[in-house]
């Protein structure tokens, strides 16, 4: 990656000068910059990747290159979400199954609003351009046919019911999941929207948009899928994003042996766990145990050199596994995943992306505490509390604080030790009260 990043003014200078030949160039080395990191290494920060994947958009957007800027504009879905922004992460995400891609494709460039009527989409539809909105609404978990669409349309209406069902695949989500877990209907969506996408480009119509969805890689489609449930959890909307990553599990099942570019684009383990995450989020704890012991196994199938592609998944399967566990009082299961997730929590990990594994690090040491009180070792219990309070302590601890003193605190009690344990707590109340 840093050589990549050293020889940018190359492909910059080409894009600049030939177009056609040089916007892929720079909107591949850009994507590999954004995606590829070095096992061990630092990865790029979210406002990096973020600048990275809108250049690539805009390199790609005066190119045929479709598929690389689907890739550029799931990354940047994937930017946008590292950053905390989930509505903005969600919004781009349908991005890459919406009106943008076309649009670019058309226009020449990599921006435009979506929803708006194209030019000769009514000649398109047969004259009954204004009608079609009315016949099919793509919601944004499954595709509902409104009955009566194909009489709506007239012939068109098996071509508007193949286009909703393709806009619904690229979307990541499968209908058979939807029904188990309905969404929230959208408003706005419709076939306006997909006359919108497929009519950017002049003359292609509703047909247009099957076309370019037909081109949209199965690996972007599954990834995209893993954004979406997330961005979903970040802003509420827990049993919509469940549906969401079941289906991109799904997705990522069906996918054949993926090549360097789409290892970049996540993966079944780091997908099994959005969901395990999301089920424990919404109180499924059971079920949530259950994906992340299918998981953690097909992790450790997994050779060294597979390992490296999604080195950061281990650790917070096994740390939150302790927790689904702890939850539903296995508290002996709890334990024995214990000296395992403490060691993937060890290591080069602790350097590069501290922010990420210190917190989890004293979640996962409160949990053992908790287990060991409930199991009747409290010596245990408090050597694992006092290191997460230790652990907590650090820069990139402090979020985790308040759990970590509580659970000191709570031990100490157990103990006995109501000197230590009364010090502890009036250190808790001045943190809250901060």
């Amino acid at each position: 990656m840093g050589l990549v990043r050293i020889l940018l003014p190359l492909p910059r200078a080409a894009a600049k000068w030939a177009p056609e030949k040089g916007g892929p160039l720079l909107g591949a080395a850009l994507s590999y910059c954004v995606t590829s990191s070095w096992a061990g290494l630092p990865p790029p920060s979210p406002a990096r990747r973020l600048a990275w994947a809108e250049e690539a958009i805009t390199a790609y957007g005066t190119t045929p290159d479709t598929e690389g800027l689907t890739r550029a504009l799931a990354l940047r879905a994937h930017a946008l979400l590292l950053l905390g922004r989930y509505e903005e992460a969600y919004a781009a995400a349908d991005e890459v199954a919406g009106g943008r891609r076309a649009e670019a494709l058309g226009a020449g460039q990599a921006a435009g609003g979506r929803g708006v009527r194209a030019p000769g989409a009514d000649e398109v539809a047969g004259g009954l351009g204004a009608q079609v909105s009315g016949a099919y609404e793509v919601a944004p978990v499954r595709g509902v046919q409104v009955p009566g669409a194909d009489e709506v349309v007239g012939g068109w209406g098996a071509q508007a019911r193949e286009v909703a069902e393709e806009v619904t695949a690229v979307r990541g989500v499968q209908a058979c999941g939807a029904s188990e877990e309905p969404a929230a209907e959208r408003a706005g969506g419709g076939a306006d929207e997909v006359v919108a996408a497929g009519g950017a480009q002049a003359g292609a119509g509703v047909g247009g948009l099957a076309e370019v969805a037909g081109r949209v890689s199965p690996a972007v489609v599954a990834f995209v899928g893993d954004v979406r449930a997330q961005a979903l959890a970040g802003v509420g909307r827990g049993e919509e994003a469940v549906a969401v990553a079941r289906a991109s599990v799904a997705a990522y099942r069906r996918l054949p042996a993926p090549d360097r570019r789409d290892r970049a684009l996540g993966s079944l383990p780091g997908a099994l766990r959005t969901y395990g995450m999301l089920l424990a989020e919404v109180g499924r704890h059971e079920e949530s145990v259950a994906v992340y012991e299918e998981c953690a196994a097909l992790l450790a199938a997994m050779s060294l050199r597979e390992l490296a592609h999604v080195e950061l998944v281990r650790p917070q399967v096994l740390a939150e596994l302790v927790g689904a566990l702890h939850v539903l009082g296995r508290y002996d299961d709890a334990l024995g995943v214990g000296p395992e997730a403490r060691e993937a929590l060890r290591g080069p990990l602790a350097w590069t992306v501290p922010e990420i594994v210190l917190p989890l690090r004293v979640r996962l040491l409160v949990d053992l505490a908790r287990c060991h009180t409930a199991t009747g070792d409290p010596a245990e219990a408090r050597a694992c509390a006092a290191a997460a309070v230790t652990e907590a302590r650090k820069p990139h601890g402090t979020t985790e604080l308040t759990s970590a003193l509580s659970c000191l605190a709570d031990v100490l009690a157990e103990l006995g030790q109501t000197d230590k344990e009364s010090i502890t707590r009036r250190e808790l109340a001045e943190l809250r009260d901060t």
